[in-house]
């Protein structure tokens, strides 16, 4: 935080000061002196506070704070009065001072003031970053992941800032001696977090200066490092580039490997291996050539249409509750060779498996055991991660083997029947306990409150606070703010 002090009298300044600096020593303070000077000083710095006099020669505090007012609208000050003042001290409030003090102020006052700038500011960084990040295409910060540091730099629009990733406790560390550089902390996905912390733009040119550009910023800085981690080398790292020829590239990828989507998909249901296996390769060569987040929706898509597509050949309608399953499936493989050896293993095996069952028709007609325990598990589990891969696990058959009896007994796939289910825990959950709906939303699986939202209206005709309120239950604090959106 900057703080400047006006006064005529240098021993009243150099007080305050004094004081400010016991009080906060690793805050910027100024003797901005007064009258003219003290204009100049202060426009040059654009300080967070300002602490002024009333009864000045050259310019009086009132005029003074006209201009500041003027100029600056979100800067604070504080006017400094004497008892005889009290006149003074009002009109300056009317004038836009947000407090006064009486002379001499002692430490306390000093720092209660501090203390409700510091508070306001907090605030105000907090409406202003909700409102970019509502505005945000990709916002990959959440307000709960942030600590706040020195949020003056926040307003501080002419301050280049950087972002430097790494563990939080240790980067915090090295800045020990200096904790007014760093404005916040986060943590955005996994494996990432970091500090956004004021900077030299010649030792980091990669930065920003003014409020509106710090999401932008850190989301593509973001990307560029889930890349990299993601693939694990330095090959894909210009991936994140957003030029006209990388966006190109990245549009003729997506077209390619929607078309051996299809293929493969084609291949799969029709059990012929070595197609399938070449049209994979293919595929995989394009996704690198896509940013990550399209990457994940293009597996996800080609895992939602094989789960449809293997129970149900004739006709293959990806639901939006089948591709939101595999799209948190892939979105849980941390690195490129780990995603691409689930889908191999995935697919491949499970053609062969539907070839055996076809092959021997009689192994499918012999499952109702292991069906009826992967059943039970589902009506009787709680886990949130219970999912195809760790039921078929459990009843020992293959996951798609467990997915096309679901399709034959039950009329449905096993990723809607498990969605159902949590849903229904969810409406137990919600007319038994006072857990807050965001409590519900992660204990069941959704880590996503608006799509858990949409779900459980989908299905039930009620949002969960419309639910509750229909079952004469009072609404919790975010059912208010469901309430309102």
């Amino acid at each position: 935080m900057k703080i400047c002090v006006v006064d005529d009298e240098r021993e009243v300044r150099m007080s305050i000061i004094q004081k400010l600096s016991l009080l906060y020593p690793h805050e910027e303070i100024f003797d901005a002196g007064f009258g003219h000077r003290a204009l100049e000083t202060i426009a040059l710095i654009q300080p967070d506070l300002v602490f002024l006099d009333i009864r000045m020669p050259e310019m009086d505090g009132l005029d003074i704070l006209d201009r500041l007012k003027s100029d600056s609208p979100s800067m604070h000050v504080v006017i400094i009065s004497g008892y005889d003042d009290f006149e003074y001290a009002r009109k300056a409030l009317q004038y836009g001072a947000m407090d006064y003090l009486l002379k001499p102020a002692d430490r306390g006052e000093i720092k209660e003031i501090v203390e409700k700038v510091k508070r306001k500011q907090r605030d105000e960084f907090r409406r202003e970053f909700e409102f970019f990040s509502s505005k945000a295409p990709e916002a990959p910060l959440r307000y709960e992941h942030l600590e706040l540091f020195n949020i003056s730099l926040w307003f501080n629009e002419r301050q280049w800032k950087t972002v430097l990733f790494g563990s939080v406790s240790e980067r915090i560390a090295e800045f020990e001696r200096m904790p007014g550089h760093i404005m916040f902390a986060f943590a955005a996905a996994p494996r990432i977090e970091g500090i956004v912390v004021k900077a030299e733009m010649d030792q980091y040119p990669a930065g920003f200066r003014d409020k509106a550009s710090c999401l932008p910023f850190l989301t593509a800085e973001i990307k560029k490092l889930e890349r990299r981690l993601f693939f694990g080398t330095a090959a894909s790292a210009g991936a994140a580039d957003d030029s006209p020829a990388r966006a190109g590239d990245r549009k003729e990828a997506g077209k390619k490997a929607n078309k051996l989507r299809s293929l493969i998909v084609a291949h799969a249901v029709n059990g012929q291996i070595e197609s399938l296996e070449e049209a994979l390769r293919q595929w995989f060569e394009q996704l690198k050539r896509l940013d990550l987040p399209e990457l994940r929706r293009e597996c996800a898509h080609l895992m939602a249409a094989l789960d449809e597509g293997l129970v149900k050949p004739d006709v293959i309608v990806v639901e939006e509750e089948t591709f939101h399953y595999w799209l948190a499936w892939v979105s849980k493989h941390p690195t490129w060779e780990e995603l691409t050896a689930s889908i191999r293993k995935l697919v491949v095996s499970g053609v062969h498996a539907l070839k055996r069952l076809e092959a021997r028709p009689e192994e499918e007609g012999a499952a109702r055991s292991w069906f009826e325990q992967a059943v039970k598990l589902l009506e009787t589990s709680t886990d949130p991660n219970l999912s195809l891969e760790s039921v078929a696990e459990a009843v020992n058959v293959h996951p798609v083997t467990l997915s096309r009896m679901f399709k034959q007994q039950m009329g449905v796939t096993f990723v809607k029947y498990l969605t159902g289910r949590k849903l229904k825990h969810a409406q137990e959950l919600l007319l038994t306990t006072n857990k807050r709906i965001n409590d519900i939303s992660e204990e069941i699986g959704y880590g996503d409150y608006r799509y858990f939202r949409s779900l459980f209206k989908k299905e039930f005709g009620y949002s969960p606070s419309e639910f509750r309120r229909r079952n004469g239950i009072a609404a919790g604090p975010d059912e208010a703010e469901e309430a309102g959106m």
